[in-house]
Protein backbone atom coordinates (compact mmCIF):
# COMPACT_ATOMS: atom_id res chain seq x y z
CA UNK A 1 0.00 0.00 0.00
CA UNK A 2 1.34 3.49 -0.63
CA UNK A 3 2.07 5.83 1.95
CA UNK A 4 -0.23 8.40 2.62
CA UNK A 5 2.29 11.88 2.75
CA UNK A 6 0.76 15.12 3.00
CA UNK A 7 2.95 17.04 0.40
CA UNK A 8 0.74 20.23 0.63
CA UNK A 9 1.73 20.61 3.99
CA UNK A 10 2.10 24.77 5.83
CA UNK A 11 5.73 24.65 5.53
CA UNK A 12 5.96 23.50 1.88
CA UNK A 13 3.17 26.62 1.38
CA UNK A 14 4.57 29.97 0.39
CA UNK A 15 2.60 33.01 1.21
CA UNK A 16 -0.50 33.73 -0.90
CA UNK A 17 1.23 36.67 -2.62
CA UNK A 18 -1.32 36.14 -5.23
CA UNK A 19 -4.42 37.40 -2.56
CA UNK A 20 -2.68 39.59 -0.78
CA UNK A 21 -1.48 41.58 -3.54
CA UNK A 22 -5.26 41.78 -4.33
CA UNK A 23 -6.54 42.54 -1.39
CA UNK A 24 -3.77 45.53 -1.84
CA UNK A 25 -5.02 46.37 -4.64
CA UNK A 26 -8.94 46.61 -3.16
CA UNK A 27 -7.22 49.10 -0.08
CA UNK A 28 -5.82 51.93 -2.97
CA UNK A 29 -8.90 51.32 -5.21
CA UNK A 30 -10.61 54.37 -3.65
CA UNK A 31 -7.56 56.40 -4.95
CA UNK A 32 -6.67 55.18 -8.06
CA UNK A 33 -10.22 56.25 -8.76
CA UNK A 34 -9.97 59.57 -7.48
CA UNK A 35 -6.76 60.08 -9.51
CA UNK A 36 -8.03 58.77 -12.50
CA UNK A 37 -10.88 61.11 -12.82
CA UNK A 38 -8.92 64.18 -12.24
CA UNK A 39 -6.70 63.24 -14.96
CA UNK A 40 -9.43 62.65 -17.03
CA UNK A 41 -10.96 65.96 -16.04
CA UNK A 42 -7.42 67.42 -17.14
CA UNK A 43 -7.43 66.07 -20.49
CA UNK A 44 -10.94 65.07 -21.83
CA UNK A 45 -13.31 67.41 -20.82
CA UNK A 46 -13.04 71.77 -21.52
CA UNK A 47 -12.88 73.22 -18.44
CA UNK A 48 -10.35 75.94 -18.96
CA UNK A 49 -7.60 74.49 -17.86
CA UNK A 50 -5.50 74.60 -21.47
CA UNK A 51 -5.75 77.11 -24.49
CA UNK A 52 -7.56 76.39 -27.70
CA UNK A 53 -4.67 75.92 -29.63
CA UNK A 54 -2.90 74.13 -27.11
CA UNK A 55 -6.03 71.53 -27.21
CA UNK A 56 -6.04 71.40 -31.23
CA UNK A 57 -2.34 70.37 -31.44
CA UNK A 58 -1.08 67.18 -32.30
CA UNK A 59 0.89 66.97 -29.47
CA UNK A 60 -2.11 67.04 -27.24
CA UNK A 61 -4.06 64.38 -29.34
CA UNK A 62 -0.81 61.92 -28.58
CA UNK A 63 -0.86 63.26 -25.04
CA UNK A 64 -4.82 61.66 -24.95
CA UNK A 65 -3.74 58.41 -26.52
CA UNK A 66 -1.06 57.82 -24.01
CA UNK A 67 -3.63 57.87 -21.35
CA UNK A 68 -4.71 54.76 -22.57
CA UNK A 69 -1.79 52.67 -21.87
CA UNK A 70 -1.32 54.50 -18.47
CA UNK A 71 -4.76 53.48 -17.21
CA UNK A 72 -3.66 49.62 -18.60
CA UNK A 73 -1.69 49.01 -15.33
CA UNK A 74 -4.78 50.21 -13.19
CA UNK A 75 -7.65 47.99 -15.28
CA UNK A 76 -4.73 45.14 -14.42
CA UNK A 77 -5.35 45.69 -11.02
CA UNK A 78 -9.29 45.65 -11.60
CA UNK A 79 -9.74 42.59 -13.50
CA UNK A 80 -7.84 40.58 -10.59
CA UNK A 81 -10.72 42.09 -8.67
CA UNK A 82 -13.72 41.44 -10.98
CA UNK A 83 -11.85 37.84 -11.21
CA UNK A 84 -12.58 36.54 -7.84
CA UNK A 85 -16.02 37.93 -7.88
CA UNK A 86 -17.36 36.42 -10.59
CA UNK A 87 -16.44 32.71 -10.82
CA UNK A 88 -20.02 31.70 -11.59
CA UNK A 89 -19.38 34.53 -15.16
CA UNK A 90 -15.94 33.30 -15.85
CA UNK A 91 -17.06 29.32 -14.87
CA UNK A 92 -19.81 29.74 -17.79
CA UNK A 93 -17.81 31.72 -20.14
CA UNK A 94 -14.19 29.38 -19.99
CA UNK A 95 -16.69 26.51 -20.61
CA UNK A 96 -18.21 28.30 -24.15
CA UNK A 97 -14.80 29.50 -24.84
CA UNK A 98 -12.82 26.55 -25.14
CA UNK A 99 -15.74 24.02 -25.72
CA UNK A 100 -15.54 22.05 -22.33
CA UNK A 101 -16.74 18.71 -21.80
CA UNK A 102 -16.80 15.84 -19.69
CA UNK A 103 -13.85 13.36 -19.72
CA UNK A 104 -17.03 10.66 -20.61
CA UNK A 105 -17.87 11.91 -24.29
CA UNK A 106 -14.08 10.58 -25.13
CA UNK A 107 -14.57 7.24 -22.87
CA UNK A 108 -15.50 5.49 -26.14
CA UNK A 109 -11.79 5.97 -27.27
CA UNK A 110 -10.37 5.59 -24.00
CA UNK A 111 -7.62 2.61 -24.00
CA UNK A 112 -9.07 -0.54 -22.23
CA UNK A 113 -5.82 -0.54 -19.28
CA UNK A 114 -6.66 0.56 -15.96
CA UNK A 115 -3.19 2.98 -16.15
CA UNK A 116 -4.17 4.38 -19.47
CA UNK A 117 -8.03 4.49 -19.08
CA UNK A 118 -9.81 7.86 -18.47
CA UNK A 119 -11.87 6.23 -15.70
CA UNK A 120 -8.28 6.29 -14.07
CA UNK A 121 -7.98 9.83 -15.03
CA UNK A 122 -10.95 10.79 -12.76
CA UNK A 123 -9.72 8.35 -10.00
CA UNK A 124 -6.76 10.51 -9.75
CA UNK A 125 -8.10 13.57 -9.49
CA UNK A 126 -10.66 12.74 -7.34
CA UNK A 127 -8.16 11.37 -4.64
CA UNK A 128 -5.83 14.26 -5.09
CA UNK A 129 -8.22 16.81 -5.57
CA UNK A 130 -11.56 15.67 -3.57
CA UNK A 131 -14.40 17.74 -5.21
CA UNK A 132 -12.76 18.65 -8.29
CA UNK A 133 -14.30 18.18 -11.83
CA UNK A 134 -12.54 17.70 -14.39
CA UNK A 135 -13.17 18.92 -17.89
CA UNK A 136 -11.71 18.14 -21.69
CA UNK A 137 -11.09 21.20 -24.05
CA UNK A 138 -12.00 20.24 -27.11
CA UNK A 139 -10.51 23.25 -29.16
CA UNK A 140 -6.98 22.17 -29.94
CA UNK A 141 -5.06 25.64 -29.01
CA UNK A 142 -6.16 24.87 -25.68
CA UNK A 143 -3.40 24.76 -22.82
CA UNK A 144 -2.71 21.43 -21.68
CA UNK A 145 -3.73 21.57 -18.03
CA UNK A 146 -5.23 24.65 -16.13
CA UNK A 147 -7.63 25.23 -12.93
CA UNK A 148 -9.98 27.57 -12.89
CA UNK A 149 -13.46 28.44 -10.67
CA UNK A 150 -16.72 27.63 -11.81
CA UNK A 151 -17.97 29.06 -8.86
CA UNK A 152 -17.51 30.50 -5.41
CA UNK A 153 -16.23 26.86 -4.06
CA UNK A 154 -16.70 24.89 -7.59
CA UNK A 155 -12.92 23.81 -8.68
CA UNK A 156 -11.85 22.30 -11.68
CA UNK A 157 -9.32 21.40 -13.68
CA UNK A 158 -9.68 21.59 -17.65
CA UNK A 159 -7.38 19.74 -19.81
CA UNK A 160 -6.74 19.75 -23.54
CA UNK A 161 -6.70 16.44 -26.19
CA UNK A 162 -2.99 16.49 -26.32
CA UNK A 163 -3.00 16.04 -22.68
CA UNK A 164 -5.32 13.06 -22.56
CA UNK A 165 -2.88 11.44 -25.34
CA UNK A 166 -0.05 12.33 -22.89
CA UNK A 167 -2.14 10.54 -20.07
CA UNK A 168 -2.24 7.41 -22.42
CA UNK A 169 1.44 7.75 -23.65
CA UNK A 170 3.34 8.75 -20.52
CA UNK A 171 1.30 8.54 -17.66
CA UNK A 172 3.54 9.22 -15.15
CA UNK A 173 4.42 12.48 -16.40
CA UNK A 174 0.38 13.69 -17.07
CA UNK A 175 0.34 12.71 -12.79
CA UNK A 176 2.94 15.10 -12.22
CA UNK A 177 1.52 18.24 -14.36
CA UNK A 178 -1.55 17.14 -12.62
CA UNK A 179 -0.40 17.36 -9.41
CA UNK A 180 1.23 21.01 -10.43
CA UNK A 181 -2.63 21.76 -10.98
CA UNK A 182 -3.55 20.28 -7.20
CA UNK A 183 -0.71 23.07 -6.01
CA UNK A 184 -2.57 25.64 -7.35
CA UNK A 185 -6.19 24.61 -6.11
CA UNK A 186 -4.97 24.24 -2.94
CA UNK A 187 -3.82 27.85 -2.76
CA UNK A 188 -7.11 29.38 -3.48
CA UNK A 189 -5.16 30.41 -6.88
CA UNK A 190 -7.79 29.18 -8.95
CA UNK A 191 -9.99 32.18 -8.29
CA UNK A 192 -7.19 34.49 -9.36
CA UNK A 193 -5.43 33.08 -12.31
CA UNK A 194 -5.85 29.63 -14.86
CA UNK A 195 -8.16 29.14 -17.65
CA UNK A 196 -10.09 31.98 -18.91
CA UNK A 197 -8.79 34.34 -15.95
CA UNK A 198 -9.58 38.06 -16.60
CA UNK A 199 -6.79 39.03 -14.30
CA UNK A 200 -3.99 37.06 -16.60
CA UNK A 201 -5.41 38.37 -19.95
CA UNK A 202 -5.08 42.14 -19.19
CA UNK A 203 -1.24 41.11 -18.49
CA UNK A 204 -0.94 39.22 -21.20
CA UNK A 205 -2.42 42.49 -23.31
CA UNK A 206 -0.17 45.07 -21.60
CA UNK A 207 2.57 44.80 -24.15
CA UNK A 208 0.41 44.96 -27.06
CA UNK A 209 -1.56 48.49 -25.41
CA UNK A 210 1.92 50.20 -24.32
CA UNK A 211 3.21 49.48 -28.11
CA UNK A 212 -0.17 50.61 -29.68
CA UNK A 213 -0.55 53.66 -27.66
CA UNK A 214 2.28 54.61 -25.38
CA UNK A 215 5.29 54.12 -28.51
CA UNK A 216 3.15 54.75 -31.69
CA UNK A 217 2.09 58.29 -30.73
CA UNK A 218 5.46 59.10 -30.63
CA UNK A 219 6.69 57.74 -33.68
CA UNK A 220 3.53 59.67 -35.10
CA UNK A 221 5.23 63.00 -34.24
CA UNK A 222 8.42 62.13 -35.11
CA UNK A 223 6.85 61.32 -38.65
CA UNK A 224 5.44 64.48 -38.92
CA UNK A 225 8.15 66.24 -37.74
CA UNK A 226 6.07 67.71 -35.15
CA UNK A 227 8.13 70.02 -32.48
CA UNK A 228 6.32 68.67 -29.66
CA UNK A 229 7.92 65.20 -30.57
CA UNK A 230 10.94 65.80 -28.54
CA UNK A 231 8.20 66.97 -25.01
CA UNK A 232 6.57 63.53 -25.58
CA UNK A 233 9.93 61.75 -24.33
CA UNK A 234 9.50 62.47 -20.88
CA UNK A 235 6.15 60.99 -21.08
CA UNK A 236 6.50 57.66 -22.44
CA UNK A 237 8.87 57.86 -19.68
CA UNK A 238 6.40 58.15 -17.68
CA UNK A 239 4.20 55.73 -19.02
CA UNK A 240 6.89 53.35 -18.64
CA UNK A 241 6.89 54.06 -14.99
CA UNK A 242 3.62 53.60 -14.79
CA UNK A 243 3.70 49.94 -17.01
CA UNK A 244 5.77 49.18 -13.86
CA UNK A 245 3.43 47.83 -11.75
CA UNK A 246 2.66 45.16 -13.99
CA UNK A 247 5.91 43.38 -12.96
CA UNK A 248 4.29 43.26 -9.08
CA UNK A 249 1.21 40.41 -10.43
CA UNK A 250 3.69 38.75 -13.09
CA UNK A 251 6.27 38.09 -10.48
CA UNK A 252 3.19 36.91 -7.97
CA UNK A 253 2.12 34.66 -10.46
CA UNK A 254 5.48 33.49 -11.34
CA UNK A 255 5.81 32.53 -7.33
CA UNK A 256 2.71 30.69 -7.77
CA UNK A 257 3.43 28.38 -10.43
CA UNK A 258 7.17 27.93 -8.71
CA UNK A 259 5.63 26.87 -5.64
CA UNK A 260 3.36 24.69 -7.59
CA UNK A 261 6.37 23.12 -9.18
CA UNK A 262 7.62 22.73 -5.57
CA UNK A 263 4.68 20.68 -4.75
CA UNK A 264 4.90 18.22 -7.37
CA UNK A 265 8.57 17.67 -6.63
CA UNK A 266 7.38 16.74 -3.21
CA UNK A 267 5.24 14.04 -4.79
CA UNK A 268 6.97 12.75 -7.25
CA UNK A 269 10.62 13.85 -6.92
CA UNK A 270 12.70 15.91 -9.18
CA UNK A 271 13.50 13.93 -11.90
CA UNK A 272 9.91 13.31 -12.82
CA UNK A 273 8.73 17.10 -12.58
CA UNK A 274 12.26 18.03 -14.51
CA UNK A 275 10.99 15.67 -17.14
CA UNK A 276 7.23 16.92 -17.45
CA UNK A 277 8.64 20.50 -17.63
CA UNK A 278 10.64 19.30 -20.87
CA UNK A 279 6.89 17.92 -22.36
CA UNK A 280 5.85 21.46 -21.66
CA UNK A 281 9.03 22.74 -23.06
CA UNK A 282 8.08 20.70 -26.12
CA UNK A 283 4.69 21.71 -26.97
CA UNK A 284 4.20 25.36 -25.88
CA UNK A 285 4.67 25.75 -29.78
CA UNK A 286 1.30 23.75 -30.36
CA UNK A 287 0.06 25.43 -27.34
CA UNK A 288 0.97 29.29 -28.14
CA UNK A 289 1.77 32.08 -26.13
CA UNK A 290 -0.47 31.65 -23.44
CA UNK A 291 1.91 30.57 -20.92
CA UNK A 292 4.74 32.97 -22.00
CA UNK A 293 4.23 35.91 -19.43
CA UNK A 294 2.57 34.97 -16.66
CA UNK A 295 4.50 31.57 -16.31
CA UNK A 296 8.51 31.67 -15.35
CA UNK A 297 10.82 30.76 -18.06
CA UNK A 298 11.47 27.39 -18.39
CA UNK A 299 15.27 27.92 -17.46
CA UNK A 300 14.29 29.24 -13.99
CA UNK A 301 11.49 26.66 -13.16
CA UNK A 302 14.33 24.22 -13.85
CA UNK A 303 16.55 25.83 -11.30
CA UNK A 304 14.21 25.75 -8.54
CA UNK A 305 13.16 22.36 -9.56
CA UNK A 306 16.48 21.25 -9.08
CA UNK A 307 17.40 23.15 -6.08
CA UNK A 308 13.64 21.82 -4.62
CA UNK A 309 15.66 20.00 -1.45
CA UNK A 310 17.65 23.62 -0.45
CA UNK A 311 17.03 26.26 1.62
CA UNK A 312 17.47 28.70 -1.58
CA UNK A 313 13.98 27.93 -3.34
CA UNK A 314 11.78 28.34 -0.55
CA UNK A 315 13.91 31.93 0.74
CA UNK A 316 13.46 33.59 -2.69
CA UNK A 317 9.45 32.20 -2.82
CA UNK A 318 8.87 33.20 0.91
CA UNK A 319 11.09 37.07 -0.20
CA UNK A 320 9.11 37.20 -3.53
CA UNK A 321 6.83 39.89 -2.83
CA UNK A 322 8.89 42.24 -0.73
CA UNK A 323 11.16 41.38 -3.47
CA UNK A 324 8.59 42.18 -6.21
CA UNK A 325 7.47 45.40 -4.48
CA UNK A 326 11.37 46.94 -3.94
CA UNK A 327 11.79 46.13 -7.73
CA UNK A 328 9.17 47.77 -8.46
CA UNK A 329 10.07 50.90 -5.94
CA UNK A 330 13.55 50.88 -7.60
CA UNK A 331 12.45 50.86 -11.67
CA UNK A 332 10.12 53.33 -10.57
CA UNK A 333 12.33 55.57 -9.12
CA UNK A 334 15.15 55.23 -12.10
CA UNK A 335 12.34 56.19 -14.32
CA UNK A 336 10.95 59.50 -12.60
CA UNK A 337 14.64 60.95 -12.34
CA UNK A 338 15.16 60.33 -16.07
CA UNK A 339 11.79 62.13 -17.17
CA UNK A 340 12.69 64.84 -14.62
CA UNK A 341 15.80 65.29 -16.48
CA UNK A 342 13.97 65.52 -19.55
CA UNK A 343 11.79 68.33 -18.54
CA UNK A 344 14.41 70.04 -17.36
CA UNK A 345 15.87 69.25 -14.00
CA UNK A 346 19.44 69.22 -12.71
CA UNK A 347 20.47 65.32 -12.25
CA UNK A 348 21.05 65.86 -8.61
CA UNK A 349 17.55 67.11 -8.31
CA UNK A 350 16.17 64.72 -10.33
CA UNK A 351 17.59 61.91 -8.08
CA UNK A 352 16.37 63.76 -4.66
CA UNK A 353 13.06 64.31 -6.04
CA UNK A 354 12.51 60.80 -7.38
CA UNK A 355 14.17 59.14 -4.46
CA UNK A 356 11.84 61.64 -2.36
CA UNK A 357 8.63 60.21 -4.57
CA UNK A 358 9.59 56.47 -3.77
CA UNK A 359 9.81 57.56 -0.03
CA UNK A 360 6.60 59.09 0.05
CA UNK A 361 4.56 56.98 -2.25
CA UNK A 362 5.99 53.49 -2.59
CA UNK A 363 7.86 52.48 0.76
CA UNK A 364 5.06 53.51 3.11
CA UNK A 365 5.17 52.59 6.94
CA UNK A 366 2.01 50.50 6.59
CA UNK A 367 2.95 48.65 3.41
CA UNK A 368 6.38 47.61 4.68
CA UNK A 369 5.12 46.84 8.18
CA UNK A 370 2.51 44.52 7.03
CA UNK A 371 4.65 42.66 4.65
CA UNK A 372 7.51 42.19 7.89
CA UNK A 373 4.37 41.11 9.72
CA UNK A 374 2.78 38.60 6.71
CA UNK A 375 6.67 37.10 6.41
CA UNK A 376 6.74 36.37 9.84
CA UNK A 377 3.44 35.08 11.09
CA UNK A 378 2.86 33.37 8.20
CA UNK A 379 4.06 29.85 9.29
CA UNK A 380 1.08 30.12 11.88
CA UNK A 381 -1.47 30.42 9.28
CA UNK A 382 -0.10 28.56 6.58
CA UNK A 383 -2.36 25.44 7.73
CA UNK A 384 -5.67 26.73 7.94
CA UNK A 385 -4.99 28.44 4.61
CA UNK A 386 -4.30 25.46 3.48
CA UNK A 387 -7.52 23.23 4.99
CA UNK A 388 -9.78 26.24 3.56
CA UNK A 389 -9.44 25.64 -0.01
CA UNK A 390 -7.91 21.89 0.31
CA UNK A 391 -11.97 21.13 0.00
CA UNK A 392 -14.25 18.37 1.50
CA UNK A 393 -12.31 16.22 4.41
CA UNK A 394 -8.89 17.86 3.55
CA UNK A 395 -7.46 14.61 3.60
CA UNK A 396 -3.82 14.30 3.01
CA UNK A 397 -2.75 13.44 -0.54
CA UNK A 398 -1.53 10.47 -2.08
CA UNK A 399 2.38 11.01 -3.23
CA UNK A 400 2.33 9.82 -7.02
CA UNK A 401 5.21 7.33 -7.03
CA UNK A 402 8.56 8.19 -8.15
CA UNK A 403 12.07 8.51 -8.06
CA UNK A 404 13.39 10.98 -5.11
CA UNK A 405 9.92 11.73 -3.52
CA UNK A 406 10.07 13.34 -0.51
CA UNK A 407 8.21 11.72 2.75
CA UNK A 408 9.16 14.85 5.11
CA UNK A 409 6.34 17.19 5.16
CA UNK A 410 8.80 19.79 6.07
CA UNK A 411 10.75 22.76 3.72
CA UNK A 412 13.33 19.59 3.06
CA UNK A 413 15.27 19.94 6.22
CA UNK A 414 14.97 23.55 6.91
CA UNK A 415 12.66 24.83 9.31
CA UNK A 416 9.54 26.86 8.77
CA UNK A 417 10.26 30.08 11.24
CA UNK A 418 13.84 29.80 10.25
CA UNK A 419 13.01 30.44 6.37
CA UNK A 420 10.69 33.34 7.42
CA UNK A 421 13.31 34.83 9.96
CA UNK A 422 15.90 34.99 6.96
CA UNK A 423 13.27 36.45 4.34
CA UNK A 424 12.11 39.09 6.75
CA UNK A 425 15.66 40.83 6.73
CA UNK A 426 15.05 42.49 3.81
CA UNK A 427 11.21 44.30 4.45
CA UNK A 428 12.54 45.25 7.72
CA UNK A 429 15.80 47.19 5.91
CA UNK A 430 13.12 48.61 3.92
CA UNK A 431 10.50 49.57 6.55
CA UNK A 432 14.30 51.20 8.53
CA UNK A 433 14.39 53.62 5.20
CA UNK A 434 11.05 54.14 5.13
CA UNK A 435 10.91 55.58 9.06
CA UNK A 436 13.46 58.37 7.82
CA UNK A 437 12.21 62.15 7.31
CA UNK A 438 11.30 63.36 4.46
CA UNK A 439 14.16 65.40 2.99
CA UNK A 440 11.68 67.83 1.47
CA UNK A 441 13.54 67.86 -2.18
CA UNK A 442 10.05 67.61 -4.07
CA UNK A 443 9.16 70.62 -2.40
CA UNK A 444 12.26 72.42 -3.69
CA UNK A 445 11.79 71.13 -6.85
CA UNK A 446 11.33 73.47 -9.72
CA UNK A 447 9.87 71.03 -12.42
CA UNK A 448 7.17 69.24 -9.52
CA UNK A 449 6.70 72.73 -7.71
CA UNK A 450 7.19 75.22 -9.92
CA UNK A 451 4.86 77.63 -7.99
CA UNK A 452 7.03 77.18 -5.29
CA UNK A 453 10.37 77.43 -6.77
CA UNK A 454 8.89 81.12 -8.33
CA UNK A 455 7.73 82.22 -4.35
CA UNK A 456 11.55 81.14 -3.28
CA UNK A 457 13.21 83.42 -5.96
CA UNK A 458 11.51 86.72 -5.32
CA UNK A 459 11.22 85.98 -1.54
CA UNK A 460 13.75 88.62 0.21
Amino acid sequence: MTPRVDYGDAPLAPPPWLWLLLGNYGWQLPSGVSWWHAQIRDLWTDDGNYSAEIVASPGFAALRVTTVSQVMPSLVLVAGLVTVVIPYVRGWYTSWRYRLTDLTALDGRSVGGTEHGLPALRHFVETHAPGTGIKVAMWAKSPPARVYAAGCRKRRIAVSLGFVALWRRNPERARVLLIHEVGHLDSGEHLIAGLGSPFTRAIQAWPLVFLASGLAPLVWLGVRHEPTASLMWSQVVVVLSKATVVLVPVLALWCSELAADRCAVAASGRRAVVDALEELRSGRRRWGWFTEVTHPPMRLRRWCVERADRPVVPMLLTAAGPVALLAYALLTTCLAAVALVLLGDPPSAAIASSVELAHRDLLTVPLWSGMVAVVLVWPALAGLWLRLWRGPGGIARVPVAGPGASAAPRVFGMHPWTVRATAVVLPALVLVFALLPLSGAVDRDPVLRPSATADESSSP
